[in-house]
């Protein structure tokens, strides 16, 4: 015997004639509460982007500078070239964090810059080949 059989053997049969509500005199037309206004709106379409953050980080401190103007859905270059090894290290891995926790790309554009694009922008890559390549 299976699970829900057990299940089934145990539960309480109602009978279907059954009321379900009690003695008192209760008609569910006598309940005449408004459902609640949903406040779900539309969405707006993207708008074009019209900033770009650009930081300096020296040490860890800094990032929450960067992480503030991504969460506005801002892009941000961030130029490491004045950050010492281990913090280099430890601001490209909180910035691809944030990049990740907020579903956008984290993009090395040279040894010290990093380019920070939230999910409502799309990046190109028009290579001096000819060639060109769709971040998303």
């Amino acid at each position: 015997m299976g699970m829900f059989e057990r299940f089934m053997e145990k539960a309480p049969q109602l009978d279907e004639a059954e009321e379900y509500y009690d003695s008192e005199e209760y008609e569910y037309d006598d309940y005449e509460e408004e459902a609640p206004v949903s406040k779900i709106r539309a969405v707006a379409p993207a708008e074009e982007v019209s900033r770009i953050a650009t930081c300096w980080p020296t040490n860890f401190a800094d990032v929450a500078t960067f992480a503030d103007e991504f969460r506005k859905d801002l892009p941000v270059i961030l130029n490491l070239a004045n950050a010492d090894d281990s913090a280099r290290q430890r601001i490209a891995d909180f910035a691809l964090g944030v990049c990740y926790g907020r579903g956008g790309t984290l993009n090395q554009i040279s040894d010290d810059v990093l380019l920070m694009t939230p999910h409502s922008v799309r990046m190109e890559e028009h290579r001096s080949d000819g060639t060109n390549r769709l971040g998303r």
